[in-house]
């Protein structure tokens, strides 16, 4: 049974609801045109709304229709467009066409522009590398600038462009080369000549004799830079050259002024330092430092080593000073320089200057040195003559010679042993050692010619005692004096055989009338005191020779001792009753013995003596019992002649 239609109607709206979108949107569009709510109206609502969707695609299709009317003219107007583009299009290739030949000039000359741009860099570098500014030349070239580092910087670019004009020279732009180096040739010599005349000048000003002023940077550049160039540097014919035909242009006087305000650098140098130092030497002699401190030297006057020591002191620390001095003068370091110069084109040539020294800082150096001290040789030299004559003291010429030994090999190691101050402190070390032997020759041949008598004693004299003191203070000298070498022994050799040979000769003279023992003994002893005064390694060969003397006359004090002679005559009866005291003889041997040797002053030498007195007489004994036990002397009853062996003997002369 089907359902009923109204029912099914009813609720389906009884099951809708208010809030539903579509209902709302339906019941909304339908009050547009639905506004009375009459039967009619309700039952007509069908067809009222299908007219309105009738009229609605009316209106749609003439809406339509309008927006196609407009695509047709659009579509026109497009067809309009393209024919227009077309048009343009071939008349665009025409026109490329046209101008394809003018596009490749464009091209062409576009490529030449690159390359005179190149160019343009390339002139420019060379430019800069190869010329000077007009900054650079004026301060190269004006008198009125003076000389500073911005002229150094100028100078160092000249000098590397006249090296790098060898470069040019191996390429086809030979010409150019030349020519720059010419005109850099002519700027070259100008900016040296000034130079050399501001550094002349600076040179005046350098007179302080202390030598530790500060020397200006720019003072040392300008040393470097005229280093390069001898005429300027070292050479004294800088203007004369020594072209005849200029010298007869002028008079003597004419050359000597034109000599001297000409003087390269390095002489006019020497002539302000050697001034300075030897008026600064002068002065110290005579009037000592700013203020009177510290004193003149010539107040010791009355002292010899220590004027002498004072004048040498001066000296040492003036070479130490002006050795600074030089060394920051003449200092050869050399500072990179960026100077931002382009190095794509040409490679940079190591800058080789048009002159370089084959001399070094050091020979330099060392040359001002000798030549600026040298104006001290003679005063110093003079003064210590005096000092020299005027002492007669051995011992005073010898510590002056010593002393003058030391600094002449410190400042032979700054100067140079050929240096005229050198050679001056040579002389003088070589004439203190000739006041010296001769003071010595003197006073051995006062010796000789009044030689002293031994004593009672035979101990030394008083000439021996004397003497031996003075060479102790000659050995405390030389030991002190830092000037040995091979342990003194070869320096010291001829001094100490000067002092010693003629002493020990005048002691043998004066002991001629002694008789043997007495004599050996007396030259033992001034032989012993000697020797222990000889206590410095230079002196350990002559020890050795003179011990070798002294056993000489130990040998001569036991034979004189000991003889056989002594001895009576050689019969049984004899030798029993000189036997038959053995016993109280050696009880009493070393006694006598003793007082036989008081007089030697050695308890060394006494000791040895006695032993081999000891000894000899054993073996003198020993013997004697051998010839009496001999069969072939036929001696009766030996045994009763030889009361004790020759053991016995030796064993209570040791115990004693």
């Amino acid at each position: 049974m089907s359902a009923n239609p109204l029912s099914s109607k009813l609720t389906k709206l009884l099951s809708s609801t208010l809030d539903d979108p579509k209902l709302r949107t339906s019941l909304s569009a339908l009050s547009e045109f639905y506004s009375v709510n009459a039967v009619n109206a309700r039952h007509n609502l069908r067809g009222d709304i299908e007219r309105r969707v009738t009229d609605v695609n009316y209106q749609f299709l003439r809406e339509l229709e309008k927006v196609n009317n407009q695509f047709l003219e659009l579509e026109a107007e497009m067809i309009i467009m393209n024919s227009l583009c077309q048009e343009m299009q071939d008349r665009l290739n025409l026109a490329n066409d046209k101008t394809m030949t003018l596009l490749e000039q464009t091209d062409a000359l576009r490529e030449q522009s690159n390359i005179c741009l190149v160019r343009q860099t390339i002139m420019e570098a060379f430019l800069e590398r190869f010329t000077l500014s007009e900054s650079e030349i004026t301060i190269l070239c004006s008198t009125a600038m003076d000389v500073n580092p911005a002229f150094f910087d100028a100078l160092e670019h000249l000098e590397n462009i006249h090296a790098d004009c060898n470069a040019l020279l191996i390429t086809e732009h030979q010409r150019a080369g030349l020519e720059i180096m010419d005109s850099m040739r002519t700027y070259r010599s100008i900016s040296y000549d000034k130079l050399y005349r501001w550094m002349q000048s600076e040179c005046r000003t350098m007179s302080r004799p202390d030598g530790l002023m500060e020397v200006r940077e720019v003072a040392k550049r300008a040393i470097q830079a005229l280093k390069q160039d001898d005429q300027y540097f070292r050479s004294v014919d800088h203007v004369v050259g020594g072209s005849q035909v200029f010298m007869t242009m002028f008079n003597v006087a004419e050359l000597y002024l034109i000599s001297y305000l000409n003087r390269p650098i390095l002489e006019e140098l020497v002539h302000v330092r050697r001034n300075a130092i030897l008026r600064a030497f002068i002065d110290a002699l005579t009037r000592g430092g700013p203020g009177g401190t510290p004193r003149p030297i010539e107040l010791h006057a009355h002292d010899p080593l220590r004027y002498i020591g004072d004048m040498l002191a001066w000296l040492h620390q003036t070479v130490a000073s002006e050795r600074e001095f030089l060394e920051s003068l003449l200092s050869s370091e050399k500072k990179n320089r960026d100077r931002g110069k382009t190095e794509i084109i040409f490679p940079r040539v190591s800058p080789l200057r048009l002159v370089e020294s084959d001399v070094s800082d050091v020979e330099i150096m060392n040359s001002l040195l000798d030549k600026n001290l040298e104006g001290t040789a003679r005063p110093l030299k003079s003064r210590v003559e005096q000092v020299l004559v005027s002492q007669a003291s051995a011992i005073t010429a010898f510590k002056i010679s010593n002393l003058i030994k030391f600094y002449s090999s410190t400042i032979d190691k700054a100067i140079g042993p050929e240096a005229a101050l050198s050679k001056t402190l040579h002389e003088i070390s070589e004439l203190s050692m000739n006041v010296f032997y001769e003071a010595i020759g003197k006073q051995s041949a006062d010796l000789l010619r009044r030689p002293d008598i031994p004593g009672a004693d035979l101990g030394p004299t008083m000439a021996v005692k004397e003497i031996t003191s003075q060479l102790k203070e000659i050995m405390k000298s030389f030991d002190t004096s830092f000037v040995q070498t091979d342990e003194g022994n070869q320096d010291f050799a001829p001094i100490l055989s000067a002092m010693v040979d003629p002493l020990f000769q005048m002691c043998e003279i004066g002991a001629a009338n002694q008789n043997a023992f007495n004599r050996a003994v007396f030259m033992m002893n001034c032989l012993h005191y000697v020797q222990l005064a000889l206590v410095y390694p230079f002196t350990k060969k002559k020890v050795d020779d003179m011990e070798k003397q002294i056993q000489e006359y130990v040998d001569i004090v036991v034979s004189e001792q000991t003889p056989l002679s002594l001895i009576p005559g050689m019969d049984a009866a004899s030798i029993s009753a000189i036997l038959s005291q053995l016993d109280h003889f050696l009880g009493s041997v070393n006694l006598d013995l003793t007082s036989w040797l008081s007089k030697i002053v050695s308890s060394r030498l006494a000791k040895s003596i006695i032993t081999q007195n000891v000894n000899m007489f054993v073996d003198a004994y020993r013997s004697l019992c051998k010839a009496v036990e001999d069969p072939k002397n036929k001696y009766e009853f030996p045994a009763t002649i030889l009361v004790r062996t020759a053991d016995e003997v030796e064993m209570l002369l040791v115990e004693d």
